[in-house]
């Protein structure tokens, strides 16, 4: 066999690899489901500090994820303050579109609360649909967005 195309089969094997590795572990959509409790009217998790949940049709979710963080997700729509005000302390249904690299969540969007789509992968329904997302421990420990997933 020729050196020249030796060279060509390597390159090719190598290119293979290469997309075969990018769809098996880099930009991959998943959808996880979780049980999340809801407060409106300004209400949320305690030990919050800057709260993005204030204001008349704030909404937020929040669930205990790892080492005692808090997870939350915070909108304001008026909509959502309308459907889940009777739901104020309750526990929902939250799925999650989340998109990781290698196994790690980098980034996500609530795809439905107890039955009512928001978003379809990285499209929302509705512009105020949008949340404010974040993590808080109870205490003096740290808190990260790993802790979330």
């Amino acid at each position: 066999m020729k050196r020249a195309t030796r060279w060509r089969i390597i390159l090719a094997v190598v290119l293979v690899c290469l997309v075969v590795g990018w769809f098996r572990f880099i930009d991959r959509q998943g959808r996880r489901t979780y049980q999340a409790y809801v407060a409106v009217n300004g209400g949320g998790p305690l030990g919050i500090a800057d709260a993005p949940w204030d204001g008349p049709d704030g909404v937020v979710l929040y669930r205990t994820g790892r080492n005692g963080v808090i997870c939350y997700d915070a909108f304001h729509s008026k909509d959502l303050h309308d459907r889940f005000a009777a739901k104020n302390g309750q526990a929902v249904t939250v799925e999650y579109d989340t998109f990781s690299d290698f196994g790690k969540v980098g980034g996500y969007n609530v795809h439905s609360v107890d039955g009512m789509v928001l978003a379809n992968g990285t499209h929302l329904v509705r512009d105020d649909y949008a949340a404010s997302a974040g993590s808080a421990s109870k205490g003096s420990g740290s808190s990260g967005g790993d802790d979330c997933w």
